[in-house]
């Protein structure tokens, strides 16, 4: 983090540059334990423990705690200079707007990537790893800076970690996030966010939660969008969890959170819809990011040996049976096909196979030699040996 960097970016507020001007007050010491207990370094997208910082200065982990409060206590006697004041005074008003408007309540990454979206610094001109520095220097900022101004509630079981208005009840939270889950649970299946509001809306909780949010009287009527507000609300919970399909259902659902191997396949081939590779299937599963274990080509073709919910239909090439593909091998596909559509000639019977199996020509021709299944007529059509 440089502390030549300007307050200000293109669109307003540049967090980086304000931190830093910030950190000026700082010891070297203490400004170097406070990058790293808070990830604020480039580069650095992990916090450092007590432990390990400590060890770097040969100190004990309560030196280091020492240290970082020193540092903060410094931040916080000179964030009231002109230098920076009415920057943290536009923050803080713009913290207020978003927070009304998304009914006093808050996820702290929602409300992180909410600002600096707002000030235009995760444009194109900027690295991925520039924005999210942005993002740590801007969540640093609001912790330790303006803590005094909302209320943080602390990462639990159940809930994110989540900025609000001192004045907004967590009550209100609660009961909208247990609606949520009845009526997702109603359900029993992951539903889309409009299938959500449709069933939300039938009932009269529904504009009940409209009452209860206008009496609020912090929020001046500034909330744009009641739905944006459950959202909201929705986003600090961790009951409720997408799925890879922008879907929403109870977090412990094997079709949200998958934790089988065999459920993360299906999951990964229901998204993509077309038969796949097992090893295009195991990068899929790698690139979804499920958890930390890792989806072996090897494991994976042997799930899919078998689990009857997947059919092979070319050289280590699987379909999923649901959208209509049949089990079995080349010879029961023709066999199948003739049975229901009668004779056919060579390249109907292809047109037909391709349909359910990646097969070459010649592994079609090969499967109607088979004289104790199929037989030539005389017309050049191929017919089941026991059909007229």
């Amino acid at each position: 983090m440089e502390n030549n960097q300007n307050n200000t970016s293109s669109g307003g507020l540049n967090f980086i540059g304000l931190l830093g001007n910030l950190f000026k007050v700082l010891s070297p010491r203490e400004k170097d334990v406070l990058q790293r207990r808070y990830s604020l370094k480039d580069s650095q997208s992990r916090k450092e423990t007590l432990e390990k910082i400590g060890k770097n200065y040969n100190v004990t982990r309560e030196r280091i705690r020492q240290i970082e409060r020193d540092g903060i206590k410094k931040l916080q006697d000179e964030k009231g200079r002109t230098e920076v004041v009415s920057h943290l005074q536009e923050l803080e008003d713009n913290i207020n707007k978003f927070l009304k408007k998304y009914g006093g309540v808050m996820h702290e990454n929602h409300l992180v990537d909410s600002l600096v979206d707002f000030y235009g610094l995760s444009g194109k001109d900027l690295s991925q790893e520039e924005v999210g520095q942005h993002k740590r220097s801007l969540a640093f900022i609001i912790s330790q800076l303006l803590s005094d101004k909302f209320e943080r509630r602390e990462n639990t079981d159940d809930h994110h970690p989540v900025w609000r208005l001192k004045e907004t009840p967590w009550e209100l939270v609660e009961d909208v996030i247990g609606k949520l889950v009845e009526v997702i649970d109603s359900h029993g299946k992951p539903l889309t966010i409009d299938e959500l509001f449709k069933s939300l809306k039938n009932q009269d909780f529904y504009s009940q939660i409209q009452d209860r949010i206008n009496s609020l009287t912090q929020l001046e009527q500034e909330i744009a969008d009641l739905d944006e507000t459950i959202l909201s609300y929705l986003r600090t919970s961790k009951k409720i969890k997408k799925n890879l399909f922008d879907q929403v259902g109870l977090s412990h659902w094997n079709t949200i959170t998958p934790k089988r191997m065999a459920d993360k396949i299906y999951l990964v081939m229901k998204e993509h819809g077309d038969p796949l590779h097992f090893t295009e299937i195991a990068d899929l599963i790698n690139q979804a990011g499920f958890d930390s274990k890792k989806a072996l080509p090897a494991t994976i073709h042997n799930e899919l040996i078998l689990d009857d919910r997947y059919v092979l239909i070319g050289r280590g090439i699987y379909a999923l049976r649901e959208w209509g593909y049949q089990p079995g091998t080349v010879t029961d596909v023709i066999a199948s096909v003739l049975k229901e559509k009668g004779p056919l000639t060579k390249d109907e019977i292809m047109e037909e196979v391709s349909k359910q199996r990646k097969v070459k020509k010649a592994t079609v021709n090969l499967a109607l030699m088979n004289k104790d299944k199929f037989k030539k007529l005389s017309d050049k059509r191929y017919g089941l040996v026991d059909q007229e």
